[in-house]
């Protein structure tokens, strides 16, 4: 907190909540996290898996529309 370059938006006590392509690389991440002293660290998984079971996405518009 005290370098100048300390980011309010990565302060250790925000939860986190993580997802990649599979799940196994939010796994690894959020345990660097955890080592790193982050508490509230989830691993929603697999983005595919998140998607199919209905969550909610947000998709860009595309040019032209």
């Amino acid at each position: 907190p005290d370098s100048p370059y300390h980011d309010r938006n990565f302060a250790r006590d925000k939860t986190v909540i993580l997802y990649c392509a599979s799940g196994g690389r939010a796994a690894l991440a959020g345990k660097a996290l955890k080592d790193m002293g982050y508490a509230n660290v989830y691993n929603m998984g697999a983005f595919k898996d998140w998607g199919e079971s209905g969550g909610a996405i947000e998709k860009p518009i595309e040019k032209g529309m």
